[in-house]
C-alpha cells in the first residue's frame, strides 16, 4: 500500500512537516536503491576532486563533524578511502579515495541518477524547474538565517 502524506491545511508548519517527511523517506529509499546513504555519497563526492584535509572535508559537507569522522573511519576500514598525515604538518590528516573508492563512487553516482530519474518521472520539466527554484530560495533563506544567527551570538 502506498504511503501518502497529504497537507490538509495551508498552515506554514505543514511545509516544515512535508519537507521533513520527504527528507526522511527519500533518504531511506535512496539508501535502499543506491546502497549508500545520501550523507555518505555527499562525503565521497567531495573526495572525487583529489586529496583533501579531513578538516576541509568536514567544512565542505552538510554532515556533523563527529559523523564525518565516523564515516571516514568506516570508509577507510572498507578500503574506499585512505587517510595519511600531511608531511609538512603532522597535525593535519589528509583523505583521498582509493582506486576501489573511485570505482564505487562512479557506481553510486549512476545509481543516484537512476533513482532521481525515477523519483522525478511524473514531473513536467516546468514543475521540476519550479521546484528547484523554490528549494534554492528556501536554501538561500536558511543560509541567511544562519549568518544572522552567527552575528547575533
Amino acid at each position: 500500500m502506498k504511503e501518502v502524506f497529504i497537507i490538509s491545511t495551508c498552515h506554514t508548519e505543514d511545509l516544515l512537516y512535508l519537507l521533513m517527511h520527504l527528507n526522511k523517506h527519500i533518504a531511506t529509499r535512496f539508501e535502499r536503491c543506491a546502497g549508500v546513504s545520501p550523507n555518505r555519497l555527499e562525503l565521497l563526492c567531495k573526495l572525487t576532486g583529489g586529496q583533501i584535509s579531513q578538516s576541509d572535508l568536514q567544512k565542505a559537507v552538510s554532515i556533523d563533524p563527529a559523523a564525518v569522522t565516523r564515516h571516514v573511519q568506516q570508509l577507510e576500514a572498507e578500503g574506499i578511502l585512505l587517510r595519511t598525515r600531511c608531511e609538512s604538518d603532522n597535525r593535519i590528516t589528509l583523505v583521498q579515495l582509493t582506486e576501489e573508492g573511485k570505482r564505487k563512487v562512479a557506481m553510486f553516482k549512476a545509481e543516484k541518477d537512476r533513482f532521481m530519474q525515477e523519483l522525478q518521472a511524473d514531473l513536467t520539466e516546468s514543475e521540476r524547474l519550479g521546484m528547484i527554484q523554490a528549494l534554492q530560495k528556501l536554501n538561500c533563506k536558511i543560509q541567511q538565517m544562519k549568518e544572522i544567527s552567527k552575528t547575533n551570538s
